[in-house]
């Protein structure tokens, strides 16, 4: 329930977007005509109307339907104007490279700008002081450990879910007077307090069957409508993370349901080879370009390949334009610490690996059917071994198809030098194999676009 209002809030945001759009359209059209004709109505409409949706994705690429942003004013603002200086140059191109519509507009473009710009930040502080935050102020009850209602209380605080931790009762340790929430002690009065205090969610920090109290109290919360969620939940909503700690010999029992993935697997696999083919044909043309400054900046082959771990643990080969220097693993197989300070690298080879352009020959994998488009990374079969030493369920992340890009990839952007790195990286894995679909797929590829134009995670 709390990912569905999450989700309906910043469908609303989206849609709230397309409003303004049209409603700039009708304010630029009556400035520059006094009064809109139903030609003139009719000849605007439709293509201004299919740019506010390549506006729509544009937003989303930038980050601008992440909520947490919208209760940072500054960074708000700042990325709030820098998408909309993108969405001016995607409308010049839109206009001035599709030229269909019957009309080139100038002023009317650079007015509908000015327009957008105005109304949709306003737009979004409205939709903040009014929607988002009025519709966000859960009360959550945490039961569990003293100690990890801090973190608790942390991890809401910080997420868009909108909820707020006000009380924790503590089944083992001393409460934490310095955290602002109160402490409950008393098993026979939580019910009542729980109604009293107006409680929509109770966070459990332990398992049910071990205070027969607590059995008693989740059954009579059946009949008050309070959303019961376990600690593991809380962090997996408010990350996007399955923290390894709450990862047992059952936990995929619970959550990895591979026969009822049958069909999107067939559908992503389609979805792969209609995407590669024509990006095939798009960056074909960067391959000589690639190939001749890599000879001018470093000797050695143009190409290299390495032997990655592919779907249910079978080895593959995938290629990449070679970034550094020939002798770069003379003293064994080591992880890039940063593409900006790596000594291996060599000139144009650090600029290729900030833009990705070194995965290019990887779209072949993807057509031959080692790699997806979407997925989690494959990694070397000298990093997997202690990697599954550390923690055997790092084999589950080989259960989805490896991809060209991965959930890991948006959302940890700290480039993984060390295992613990790639531990970590395994958690947002782990959440991608539970909750893999097209709609996630496509916010990943969206978002890697985001991510690849800043240079960022690399």
């Amino acid at each position: 329930m709390l990912r569905a209002n999450h989700t309906l809030k910043r469908f609303l945001l989206m849609f709230g977007d397309l409003a303004v759009f049209e409603l700039a359209l009708v304010i630029t059209l009556l400035i520059r005509n006094n009064g809109i004709t139903g030609n003139l109505w009719h000849l605007h409409v439709w293509p201004f109307s299919i740019l506010a949706l390549f506006w729509i994705v544009s937003f989303y690429v930038a980050g601008l339907y992440d909520l947490y942003l919208l209760r940072e004013p500054i960074k708000l603002f700042r990325t709030y104007l820098e998408g909309m200086i993108a969405n001016l140059a995607l409308a010049m191109a839109f206009f001035y490279l599709i030229p269909v519509f019957g009309i080139a507009p100038r002023t009317n473009l650079f007015l509908y700008f000015v327009v957008s710009l105005l109304l949709g930040y306003l737009w979004r502080l409205l939709f903040q002081r009014f929607i988002n935050e009025r519709f966000s102020h859960g009360r959550v009850l945490f039961i569990g450990p003293a100690e990890e209602a801090k973190e608790v209380h942390r991890l809401l605080e910080s997420s868009a879910l909108g909820l707020k931790l006000t009380a924790a009762f503590p089944t083992s340790g001393s409460p934490q007077y310095d955290l602002p929430i109160s402490w409950w002690q008393e098993w026979p009065a939580l019910h009542k307090q729980i109604q009293q205090e107006k409680i929509s969610a109770v966070v459990l920090g332990i398992k049910p069957d071990d205070h027969e109290e607590l059995k008693n109290l989740l059954y009579h919360l059946l009949f008050d409508s309070v959303v019961l969620l376990d600690r593991a939940e809380i962090e997996e909503l408010t990350t996007g993370r399955i923290p390894l700690s709450y990862v047992s010999e059952t936990w995929f029992l619970h959550h990895l349901h591979e026969s009822d993935k049958a069909w999107y697997e067939i559908v992503k696999r389609g979805s792969d080879i209609i995407l590669a083919i024509p990006f095939c044909l798009l960056t074909f043309l960067a391959y000589p370009l690639s190939a001749l400054i890599i000879k001018l900046s470093s000797p050695g082959p143009v190409l290299y390949s390495q032997t990655r771990v592919g779907k249910n643990g079978k080895l593959i080969r995938i290629w990449k334009f070679r970034t550094m220097h020939t002798d770069a693993e003379k003293y064994g197989p080591q992880f890039t610490a940063s593409s900006k300070t790596d000594p291996r690298l060599f000139a144009f080879g650090r600029l290729m690996r900030q833009l990705r352009v070194d995965e290019l020959p990887q779209i072949w994998n993807v057509l031959r059917g080692d790699l997806s488009l979407i997925g989690p990374r494959p990694e070397r079969p000298e990093f997997v071994t202690p990697l599954v030493e550390r923690m055997p369920y790092y084999v589950l992340r080989h259960l989805s198809r490896p991809g060209l890009t991965g959930w890991a990839q948006v959302r940890f952007l700290t480039p993984t030098s060390s295992l613990d790195d790639n531990l970590k990286k395994l958690q947002y894995d782990l959440y991608y194999i539970k909750h893999r679909s097209l709609l996630l797929d496509i916010a990943i590829l969206l978002k890697t676009i985001g991510i690849v134009l800043r240079r960022q995670g690399t």
